[in-house]
């Protein structure tokens, strides 16, 4: 495939990636009320959502089904890069290539919920509670829908690790001796990131950010190990079978 083939390529692919997260924003448009509500739910009930320019609600909804549609498009985009790079895989690679999208997709969409669930629970009421009485809470929904939608953006990405690491380690770009001899650069990098993505300076926040990037890069270093394990194995049965 020439240069120009390659590059045709890539332009339809992003046709299909945009025109599928098109689509599925579209879809989450119309129930952005019903997400909305979702989205305020680790809101005090005492404290509204309000807006404070013309275009606020729609930057809100738009900021929503972006979102959401990204997540529901993922498995086609993900597909869309995959089979843009396939073609540079041997074939017993490209036979991950079902697995690899599902379990991205299901990996960003975990990560998202365990911010939502685990994280804004106990973020959001320590931050409203700084001041006490004292003041009055009237929350701009610009401002708080991008609060939300960054930091289960960043989860949905931190917990995409084992994916990634799973898919270097079959195309032989990490091992797990690497990745346990790099251990502790890696948990000072990941307590350094948990500190910047915590919202509040409390040890417990920041601890539900910090744990579960420590975690997750040694489940990564277990998937890099069982996946070498099968490959070695995958590797040797040849060489029984030759030598019987």
């Amino acid at each position: 495939m020439t240069l120009i083939e390659h590059f045709e390529e890539l332009r339809t692919r992003l046709f299909i990636t945009l025109g599928a997260w098109v689509v599925a924003s579209g879809a989450a448009f119309i129930f952005r009320f019903r997400i909305l509500e979702w989205l305020k739910a680790p809101l005090p009930e005492s404290i509204p959502l309000s807006y404070f320019s013309i275009l606020e609600p729609f930057v809100a909804s738009m900021q929503i089904a972006s979102f959401f549609g990204f997540i529901l498009a993922s498995p086609i985009i993900v597909g869309q890069v995959w089979g843009f790079i396939a073609p540079g895989l041997y074939p017993e690679e490209r036979r991950w290539s079902v697995p690899f999208i599902f379990f991205t997709a299901i990996a960003f969409a975990s990560g998202a919920a365990f911010a939502y669930f685990v994280v804004l629970p106990f973020t959001i009421p320590i931050l409203l509670s700084f001041l006490g009485t004292e003041a009055v809470g009237l929350l701009s929904i610009g401002r708080y829908i991008a609060s939300l939608l960054l930091l289960m953006g960043v989860f949905g990405a931190m917990f995409e690790m084992p994916v990634l690491a799973f898919l270097l380690a079959r195309l032989g770009f990490i091992r797990a001796p690497m990745l346990a001899r790099y251990r502790r650069y890696a948990i000072i990098i990941g307590l350094a990131l948990a500190a910047i993505i915590t919202p509040t300076a409390d040890p417990f926040n920041f601890a539900l950010v910090a744990v579960p990037l420590v975690v997750l890069y040694e489940v990564s270093i277990l998937v890099v190990r069982l996946s070498q394990r099968k490959v070695n194995h995958g590797a040797e049965d040849p060489e029984l079978t030759r030598a019987n």
